[in-house]
């Protein structure tokens, strides 16, 4: 895959991780002032889409043709199997960007980032043998 387009969206991924953590902060900065959920829903609609550009570009890097269904079939099993943290796989970020004080679960003997493109090669060839 073109190594020049996955470091571009990378930078975009970057920009939008920065966003996802100002938002973040402002929400944790003002927990006691609202009320509502109102800040949080954004923040997750940021990370959906963020989460989604770090699947292409998983998919980008193990020379997988990032289709829009790829993308969503993989989004939805990594959810299914406790994934949360796409982009902070591919930004090698190891604690999470959200407002969310989960801490990242990590597989001795490997890094964020193998562990996340191991399950989507996972996810793509098990799709594979099922079609």
């Amino acid at each position: 895959m073109n190594t020049k387009t996955i470091e571009k969206e990378k930078l975009a991924l970057l920009n939008m991780a920065n966003t996802i953590k100002t938002v973040s902060e402002t929400i944790a900065k003002n927990k006691k002032l609202i009320t509502d959920n109102y800040w949080r829903n954004d923040e997750f609609a940021l990370y959906g889409q963020a989460s989604k550009l770090a699947i292409k570009i998983m998919l980008q890097e193990l020379n997988i043709r990032a289709t829009s269904k790829r993308v969503q079939l993989v989004h939805n099993e990594l959810e299914e199997a406790n994934y949360h943290c796409p982009v902070e796989a591919v930004l090698d970020i190891d604690e999470e960007i959200t407002s969310f004080d989960y801490p990242i679960w990590i597989p001795e003997g490997t890094t964020l980032s193998e562990d996340y493109l191991d399950m989507v090669k996972e996810i793509i060839n098990y799709a594979e043998k099922a079609a």
